[in-house]
């Protein structure tokens, strides 16, 4: 059995992954870094590779949803997905050294970015059990229970 998700339009997916890439460049590049005392256990993960992994997963995962029609095997797609994510997440590591309240090019957070990007796994996993129909499916449904006498 095959559970349905809603297919929006490319455009509107595309969208979605701007939006994303936009937050992550803005949040990035053009804020001032908080400075907030980071008082995490030796054992416990900073928030900041928290903020890396949430985000580079969600660029990472809304990459797979906006290119599910291209024609390639699972793993190849997922591959190129990861690849987009991270390469993105480099750039943006490298622009932070012209920033000035930045820090130079750290190589641990393009790997935190990776990790997370990499979390995009399970949308790939869980794809042969998913049904993506367009948004008008889903919704004629509705509109016939809601306009019904």
């Amino acid at each position: 059995m095959q559970v349905p998700l809603p297919l929006f339009s490319r455009r509107l997916r595309w969208a979605g992954v701007l939006v994303i890439a936009g937050f992550i460049l803005y949040s990035s590049l053009l804020t001032v870094p908080e400075t907030v005392v980071d008082d995490t256990q030796p054992d416990s993960i900073p928030i900041n590779y928290w903020r890396h992994l949430v985000a580079y997963c969600v660029l990472a995962c809304s990459l797979a949803y906006a290119t599910d029609h291209w024609q390639l095997p699972r793993w190849r797609h997922a591959l190129i997905v990861i690849g987009l994510a991270a390469g993105y997440g480099a750039l943006i590591e490298a622009g932070q050294a012209f920033v000035p309240h930045r820090s130079s090019f750290l190589v641990s957070d393009v790997v935190v970015n990776t990790i997370g990007a990499s979390g995009v796994m399970l949308w790939y996993l869980a794809r042969p059990y998913l049904s993506l129909r367009p948004v008008s499916a889903f919704l004629s449904p509705l509109l016939q229970f809601v306009l019904r006498d």
